[in-house]
């Protein structure tokens, strides 16, 4: 799996462009950054199906805790959960760390590039994992830190899922994943279709302090 390109829109409303577009310049500028990041890039990506466990209210899949009512909420009617980690490789965080002590500004535009190209990356995933369980339903991706779903989740998920071997994504003891641009998630799985789950950014845990939401917008918005 490789990035081709990126969602430059997507990009540009992590770089906090609003409604504005960029001028001539800055628009060169990006380019020449987006190829950098493109050529750089080496996305990697792991994911496994377990079975989903319920003593006495209490979620579980493949001894991993799946603590909160906002996960247990998203994997209501659902027998199964993926588990799945994907991330754009060491690589990108060293070209966006020296990019930015090179210049501050490409450093910030590098890494709003590599949050749209996660993203992407994982979207994609996600489509793979669709086309093989293609008699099934599914979710949509639910990442710990999301609603009340405990951020430390990260821990039990990676390890289950072996992301320091398979994918080169270890964990520190804050909890934050390294390489930067590095996504856990849960998706459930029924045999039925699922109701629309809730989501926005009342159920996030970023909606005190989120960017987005400060210039009246939503990171989902188009």
């Amino acid at each position: 799996m490789k990035l081709n390109s990126i969602d430059r829109a997507e990009a540009l409303r992590y770089m906090g462009y609003m409604g504005i577009t960029p001028d001539s310049s800055m628009q060169s500028r990006i380019d020449l950054l987006e190829q950098e990041l493109i050529k750089t890039a080496v996305p990697r990506f792991v994911w496994c199906v377990e079975e989903i466990t319920r003593d006495d209210g209490v979620l579980s899949a493949g001894g991993v805790p799946l603590a909160g009512k906002a996960i247990a909420e998203h994997l209501d009617g659902c027998s199964h959960a993926v588990f799945m980690a994907a991330t754009l490789s060491a690589q990108t965080d060293i070209l966006i760390s020296r990019a930015g002590k090179r210049d501050i500004a490409d450093g910030l535009i590098l890494d709003a590039l590599g949050s749209a190209g996660i993203e992407q990356i994982c979207n994609r995933v996600e489509e793979l994992i669709k086309e093989e369980l293609t008699d099934k339903f599914l979710t949509w991706r639910f990442s710990p830190g999301y609603g009340d779903f405990p951020l430390d989740t990260q821990t039990s998920l990676g390890s289950r899922l072996n992301i320091s071997r398979r994918a080169g994504i270890t964990i520190t003891d804050t909890y934050l994943m390294i390489p930067s641009k590095s996504v856990t998630a849960v998706m459930g799985i029924s045999d039925k279709p699922l109701p629309k789950r809730q989501s926005g950014c009342l159920y996030c845990s970023m909606k005190d302090k989120c960017n987005f939401r400060r210039n009246g917008v939503r990171c989902t918005d188009a």
